[in-house]
């Protein structure tokens, strides 16, 4: 049993913690008043605040010495799970603490040689590999087998298609082509997960040297339909069929690499942020927007895996890439989206 975190002004600081997750660790709730979450939840951890723990289990785990250092709960939370015990959080309980988790560099280092994964980054594939049958990936919905895709057999070419009736889509899709562009500093652009490939024609319309790439090989061969028969001023875009975790590019290739509305549908998108570090230039950024998260809903419940918050999306990037978030924006309105823009 753990406790619910919040600050002094009594909104949510965390209500138990994810780690084995495609967000990796994050604060559940961040920001939303207390009274938001009413019942028990289970987690993965309970990085702060207070736990009650079973003697017997903590003698069995390790004893009171395991609880040492910023991760010491999280290494505790991790051994129990393993053991096939559960984390719950009772939001009954409040622990009043605004204080954020730093860990050292040797204990993060230390944490990662002992479970095969970074405590804020863990490639899931690999997290798979090492600990499947173990009961530390608890999350049938996380770790279970993949749903599928079918939006672009169910709505072919819709991107094309809200961009052409729907206002708001549009402008929308004009300030995210403007941010790109400046981004890119008119040089090569990579549109990772470009679906029917409309954001990769309206970047080759700007101008730029635009690839798209996507796992989907409907929304790949929409895109080449699409695109085949429009004039360009420069080069007309280029569209691949590749997973965003191994893509068929050279290091370095990229000025920069856009995901737009992409990185909610990852069932691990750690490694293919690592992909878009490999594959940008020194120079080069990364640009990348997603829904917003918000509380008790979603934008789209049965094709996002998770959703983020602004703090969520820069802290992955950030862990993810070795890259620093230079500028973070939001949309507003219907979509509601986080916008962040990272450079070496």
């Amino acid at each position: 049993v753990g406790a619910k975190r919040v600050d002094e002004q009594g909104k949510v600081f965390s209500f138990g913690e994810y780690i084995v997750h495609p967000k990796g660790f994050h604060h559940v709730g961040k920001g939303v008043p207390g009274s938001c979450y009413r019942f028990p939840e289970e987690t993965d951890v309970i990085a702060g605040g207070v736990m009650a723990v079973k003697r017997a289990l903590l003698e069995s785990l390790g004893g009171a010495e395991v609880v040492q250092g910023e991760l010491g709960m999280v290494e505790l939370c991790l051994r129990a799970r393993r053991e096939g015990a559960r984390c719950v959080v009772v939001p009954d309980v409040l622990m009043r603490d605004a204080g954020v988790m730093k860990p050292t560099s040797d204990e993060a280092r230390g944490f990662a040689q002992r479970w095969g994964f970074a405590w804020n980054a863990a490639d899931l594939d690999d997290v798979r590999a090492r600990h499947a049958g173990s009961g530390l990936l608890w999350n049938v919905r996380l770790h279970g087998a993949d749903l599928g895709f079918a939006k672009y057999a169910e709505r072919p070419a819709m991107h094309w298609k809200s961009y052409e009736e729907v206002a708001v889509y549009k402008q929308r899709a004009d300030h995210l082509v403007k941010l790109a562009a400046n981004a890119a500093r008119g040089g090569h652009v990579l549109d990772l997960g470009c679906g029917d490939g409309l954001f990769t024609h309206l970047f080759a319309m700007a101008g730029l040297d635009a690839t798209g790439v996507d796992v989907e090989a409907a929304g790949i061969e929409q895109a080449k339909e699409k695109c085949a028969a429009r004039t360009y001023p420069k080069r007309a875009p280029r569209f691949v069929h590749s997973s965003g975790g191994r893509l068929a590019f050279a290091d370095a290739e990229f000025d920069a690499v856009v995901m737009l509305d992409v990185i909610e549908h990852l069932p691990n998108p750690v490694a293919v942020l690592r992909e878009v570090r490999r594959v940008v230039k020194a120079d080069g950024a990364a640009v990348i927007s997603t829904p917003a998260w918000q509380y008790g809903g979603w934008s789209d419940a049965v094709y996002h895996i998770s959703e983020y918050t602004l703090e969520e999306l820069t802290a992955q990037v950030e862990a993810a890439t070795g890259m620093r978030v230079v500028n973070t924006a939001a949309i507003g309105g219907v979509y509601r989206d986080v916008v962040v823009v990272a450079r070496m």
